[in-house]
């Protein structure tokens, strides 16, 4: 799915792995809302793991929330296999194919790998791969040639994580940031002929945290300044 970065507002809002956590969603919905943020994009994984996968894949619908297809997505609509997949994560799996309506399956089934604009891409995993996690350095290092875009918004590990390269004639220098507060980090340098900066962004989960903070976040992309703020909010404060 390609989409023309001026038909864009000038900020957005990413989240990623919402893992039919109904709660979480409208958690964040509502405090995306209140930042005065109109567009929202998914990095994918609607369902797997909690109890209200309908619910959500409907939220998504009836809110136009764009977002790609995730590994659960996937899985739960046949579209992958379950090679090494964890005993759990298939035992949900199996649970949410016997209670997905046709409906849900099928606006499931019809989800983008990735999606592709003039500024920027989204991802799942990685771009080359969307079942493959990003977590070292090396693996950043060798998605580089198969990069679109020098932003990627991606999700996956459901780790707030951003990993950085600034490129300039035939040096490269870089850095990996994960964000445990709310914070800024900039994509975007001024106008230089000699340095592209490359940057992966991971807006972390808004349905399934892990570790036992119980803090979901997002990120909030500013596109005319390239900054790139990360949002924490709690899944266990009160409604």
């Amino acid at each position: 799915m390609t989409q023309r970065s001026d038909q864009l507002p000038e900020r957005v809002a990413i989240i990623s792995d919402p893992h039919a956590n109904l709660r979480g969603v409208e958690l964040c919905y509502k405090k995306i809302k209140s930042l005065g943020i109109e567009q929202i994009f998914c990095c994918g994984d609607l369902v797997g793991y909690g109890h209200e996968p309908n619910q959500v894949v409907e939220f998504f619908r009836e809110h136009d929330i764009p977002t790609i297809s995730g590994n659960h997505d996937r899985l739960v609509c046949g579209q992958s296999e379950p090679e090494g997949w964890n005993p759990f994560a298939l035992k949900k799996i199996d649970w949410t194919k016997s209670v997905l309506t046709e409906a849900n399956v099928a606006y499931l089934s019809s989800l983008p790998i990735n999606m592709l604009a003039d500024d920027h891409c989204i991802a799942h995993g990685a771009w080359s791969d969307p079942d493959k996690y990003l977590y070292e350095e090396r693996d950043f290092f060798t998605e580089l040639e198969h990069l679109p875009a020098t932003l990627i918004f991606y999700g996956h590990t459901h780790m707030p994580s951003v990993f950085q390269f600034l490129l300039a004639e035939g040096k490269c220098d870089y850095r990996h940031l994960m964000p445990s507060e709310p914070s800024d980090v900039f994509v975007k340098l001024p106008e230089s002929r000699n340095l592209i900066l490359v940057s992966f962004v991971n807006p972390g989960t808004v349905g399934y945290p892990r570790g036992m903070s119980g803090q979901a976040t997002f990120v909030v992309w500013e596109r005319e300044t390239g900054r790139i703020s990360y949002q924490f909010y709690s899944l266990l404060q009160n409604r």
